[in-house]
């Protein structure tokens, strides 16, 4: 028979800072919105050390978000910049079909845009526009070396246009 359970892997500290700040000029509508995330721990992954037992922290990544609005009279619009940098997501990878278990897949850095506005035509009726990835950016991973390409998600632009109706 065989018998498998859940092991704790090595211990980690993981130390970070978020600063935001939001400001709106005056009665004019307009205003922004801005935050950045910087993590780091005391054990970073190494794709350059191949003695590695595969431990490390994931998901781990820098970030920061600008997003510029203006909301007065009905009226809302709103622009959105998103990065994020590169971070290892999960050891393991499938290729061919076939599994490498302590190999890393790493996701690269990526920019989003984002644009969304909505006009309230009454207290109940709005009629709205959201595009998303307006710069068409893809989505990439890559196993431990950059030029190890592993996917490429291209998911084009996306654009919704409804209404909405509350009761």
């Amino acid at each position: 028979f065989a018998y498998s359970t859940s092991v704790n892997g090595p211990s980690a500290n993981v130390h970070g800072v978020e600063l935001a700040w939001q400001h709106v000029f005056a009665d004019t509508g307009f205003g922004f919105q801005a935050n950045a995330t910087f993590v780091g721990t005391d054990k970073p992954y190494d794709p350059s050390n191949i003695t590695t037992s595969g431990f490390a922290v994931t998901g781990l990544a820098n970030s920061a978000n600008v997003v510029g609005f203006y909301d007065k009279h009905g009226f809302q619009a709103r622009i959105a910049v998103n990065w994020r940098d590169e971070y290892l997501d999960h050891f393991g990878q499938t290729q061919n079909v076939s599994q490498f278990g302590t190999e890393p897949t790493i996701v690269d850095a990526s920019t989003n845009v984002d644009f969304s506005t909505s006009y309230d035509i009454n207290r109940n009726l709005s009629v709205f526009l959201e595009g998303l990835n307006l710069t068409n950016q893809t989505l990439t991973t890559h196993g431990r070396y950059a030029d190890q390409v592993l996917d490429l998600y291209d998911y084009g632009q996306r654009w919704t246009l409804g209404v909405r109706y509350h009761y």
